[in-house]
């Protein structure tokens, strides 16, 4: 009798959930959907501290020795990731070089494939570190019929903090599905104008800012330079109002439509993001790109087309909604794409210009509702 695989996932924690060092849940595996050779999990995390030893996130398996697991590192809270493979009880990935900050809500999936000898972890639906199996032909993977514990595993502590959205899928997710797991369209909200938004760039998770440094464009001409600053929000500059295009009537809280032309006007210095064409040697300071501003004048140089990337097509259609990951194009030099990359100045902030077509990983923005 032929035998079809069935995909199943269960949330096992929906949250959030505080949990301290000594807590644990424990879900037994015959109440887990059943897995094969294959399975993913993805979970929702904030840490209220970094701790002085190893902490448990999840852990699977009924001994320390036989095991699928997610670790903190001790100290800067990096990742550990770690499966049982007939050749090594403890394989996998540890520790790569950034941690968690503290007080922020990141989205982690782990997915794990005997059939593709590889272990792969993402952090806030973008592919952070994996691991891979060399000898194919020898080396399997372990999968267990033991229990997951989420917390405290036998005598290590578990984290401090708040967990939620706990997934367990009896397949590997592809990056597609960990994407659409990131977003999970039910807790979207719509964009609008008139919404409180920040803009993060996604390759180094730095939100767009101003530090109020100037550019000097001559006379009674001072434009604020803006920059990408730190991973975790400042409320005072790292906030903006979306507003629609320069000398165009709009209703706020009205839809925005993709493909559309709207402004960002900046919360702290009342300004809109701004660019110009580079004539005048007005250009950043150390890759010599089309500035990035933020200029008190509404003229055609504070539009800006919006677009969402998707994983089938260029371009996508419909809403604007938190959690997109967009472009923006500059009206009125030639829809040049906004643009960011760890160029950092001399404050350690990090330079944002116009450049290419959008087609860079570097032109890419996740736009998120601040209210």
């Amino acid at each position: 009798m032929p035998k079809f695989a069935v995909k199943e996932w269960a949330e096992i924690i929906s949250g959030p959930i505080s949990m301290r060092e000594q807590d644990q849940q424990v879900f037994e595996h015959a109440d887990l959907p059943a897995v094969k050779d294959k399975l993913s999990v993805t979970l929702r995390l904030k840490i209220h501290n970094h701790h002085s030893d190893w902490a448990a996130i999840f852990h699977k398996g009924r001994k320390y020795s036989l095991r699928l697991c997610l670790w903190l590192a001790k100290d800067k809270s990096g990742f550990n990731a770690r499966f049982s493979g007939n050749w090594h009880h403890d394989a996998g990935i540890y520790e790569p070089d950034n941690g968690l900050l503290l007080n922020k809500w990141y989205h982690i999936a782990y997915t794990l494939s005997d059939p593709e000898k590889r272990l792969d972890i993402y952090i806030d639906g973008e592919w952070f570190e994996f691991y891979s199996i060399l000898k194919v032909k020898e080396q399997k993977v372990i999968f267990n019929d033991g229990p997951l514990y989420v917390g405290r595993s036998f005598n290590w502590k578990g984290f401090n903090g708040e967990i939620s959205n706990f997934r367990y899928f009896n397949w590997r997710l592809s990056a597609e599905e960990v994407m659409e797991d990131f977003f999970n369209e039910s807790q979207k909200k719509p964009i609008v104008y008139g919404s409180k938004i920040a803009l993060v760039h996604v390759s180094t998770r730095k939100y767009l800012s101003t530090k109020g440094i100037k550019y000097d464009l001559g006379p009674n001409n001072e434009q604020y330079m803006v920059i990408c600053s730190g991973q975790e929000i400042n409320l005072k500059n790292d906030v903006w109002t979306v507003t629609g295009a320069s000398g165009k009537n709009i209703n706020e809280g009205d839809l925005i439509s993709l493909n559309n032309i709207i402004g960002f006007k900046h919360q702290a210095t009342g300004c809109y993001l701004h660019s110009h064409d580079t004539s005048y040697e007005r250009v950043t300071p150390i890759s010599q790109q089309q500035q990035v501003t933020l200029c008190s004048d509404r003229g055609s140089d504070v539009d800006w087309l919006v677009r969402r990337y998707n994983s089938t097509t260029s371009y996508d259609t419909g809403h604007l909604m938190s959690g997109d990951i967009i472009g923006l194009f500059h009206i009125s030099t030639n829809k040049q794409a906004l643009y960011s990359h760890a160029v950092l100045l001399g404050d350690r902030s990090q330079e944002v210009s116009c450049y290419g077509d959008g087609s860079e990983k570097n032109n890419r923005w996740r736009i998120e509702l601040i209210n």
